[in-house]
C-alpha cells in the first residue's frame, strides 16, 4: 500500500437542527427524532430524550446487536432500536459529528423504508466543513467473514469481504438459492452524489414467505415496501437492481458503526446484519493491531 496518497477531508456537521417524524419499528407508536450539530470529534451520539438524565449511547459496533431484522444498540438497559436507515444517510452525507435526540427507543421508520425522508431532513438543515480532519480506517489486506447455512435440503453460503481500495465502494450481491430470479448486484462509489441519487431511495424488500413473520414483528408492512414473489413486476421498481441497493443502504449504515471513515472495497454475498457487524469488529481489530505496531 506504499505510495498511495490520501486526502483527508474535514470533518462534517449539519447547520442547524431538525427534526423527522414516522412510526417505530413495531408500529406500535409514532417516533420523533431530532438531529442536532456537533463539535469536531464528537461523533455521532444518541439521546434517548424520553428517559430519566437523557442517557447517552455513542454509535459503536461494539454496542450493536442483531435480535431481528434490524440494527440496534444497546448500553446497559438504554436501547437504540433500527439505527442503519438513519446511520446510512449521516454516512452517505458525509457527516462526522451529530446528536441524534429519540423520544423513544426506535428511530422513525419512514413510508419508504429507505434514507430518502432522513437524505432530506439533513440536507435541508444544511452541510457544513469543521476545522478538523476526517479519521479513517484503512483496509490492508482481504478481510473476510463466512457463515454456512441451510435452507430445507439447500445448503449456501454467506460472505463479506473488504479489499485494499483507493477510496470506498460498496458491492452487494443479492442471491437466494429458492429465488433464482432475484439474482441481482449493485456497486457504487459511495459519497455525497451518489448517495443522493443512486442509493437514498432504494426501498426495503421482503421476501413472500417471510411476511407473517414481517407483519408479526412489525404490526404492519407499508404498501411501499417490495415483496418479492413469483411474478413480481421488476419494472415498476426505482431501479432494475432496487433490491441489491438496499443492502448497500444496510451495509453502509451499518459500516458507519466503526464511527470513522472507511478506505477500502466492501463486497457482501447474501450477507445480513449479524454479518456485517461481524465485520466491523474484524475491521476495527485488523487496524488498529496495525496502528500498534506503528508506534
Amino acid at each position: 500500500m506504499k505510495g498511495i496518497k490520501i486526502k483527508m477531508d474535514n470533518q462534517k456537521t449539519i447547520k442547524q437542527s431538525v427534526s423527522l417524524m414516522g412510526t417505530s419499528i413495531t408500529g406500535e407508536t409514532d417516533a420523533k427524532v431530532t438531529f442536532h450539530p456537533a463539535q469536531p470529534n464528537t461523533g455521532i451520539i444518541f439521546i434517548r430524550n424520553d428517559l430519566t438524565g437523557r442517557p447517552k449511547v455513542k454509535c459503536s459496533f461494539e454496542k450493536a446487536k442483531v435480535e431481528y431484522r434490524w440494527t440496534s444498540l444497546a448500553d446497559g438497559d438504554v436501547r437504540i432500536e433500527h439505527t442503519e436507515h438513519a446511520l446510512a444517510a449521516i454516512s452517505g452525507l458525509g457527516l462526522d459529528n451529530v446528536f441524534i435526540e429519540l423520544e423513544q427507543a426506535s428511530l422513525p421508520v419512514t413510508e419508504d423504508y429507505s434514507s430518502k425522508e432522513f437524505k432530506r431532513a439533513l440536507m435541508g438543515a444544511g452541510i457544513v466543513g469543521q476545522n478538523a480532519k476526517k479519521e479513517m480506517i484503512k483496509i490492508l489486506k482481504p478481510i473476510i467473514v463466512y457463515k454456512r447455512e441451510s435452507l430445507g435440503d439447500i445448503q449456501y453460503e454467506k460472505f463479506l469481504m473488504a479489499l485494499p481500495y483507493d477510496g470506498f465502494k460498496l458491492t452487494y450481491m443479492v442471491d437466494y438459492p429458492n429465488l433464482p430470479q432475484l439474482s441481482q448486484v449493485a456497486e457504487m462509489d459511495i459519497n455525497p452524489e451518489t448517495f443522493s441519487k443512486e442509493l437514498s431511495d432504494a426501498r426495503s424488500y421482503i421476501i413472500e414467505s417471510e411476511l407473517e413473520d414481517v407483519v408479526n414483528l412489525t404490526g404492519k408492512v407499508s404498501s411501499n415496501v417490495l415483496v418479492v414473489k413469483s411474478g413480481t413486476e421488476y419494472n415498476s421498481w426505482k431501479w432494475p437492481n432496487e433490491p441489491a441497493r438496499h443492502k448497500v443502504l444496510d451495509l453502509l449504515g451499518d459500516l458507519s458503526l466503526l464511527g470513522k471513515k472507511v478506505q477500502g472495497h466492501v463486497i457482501g454475498f447474501r450477507s445480513g446484519h449479524r454479518l456485517n457487524l461481524e465485520l466491523c469488529k474484524k475491521i476495527y481489530d485488523e487496524w488498529f493491531q496495525y496502528l500498534s505496531t506503528q508506534d
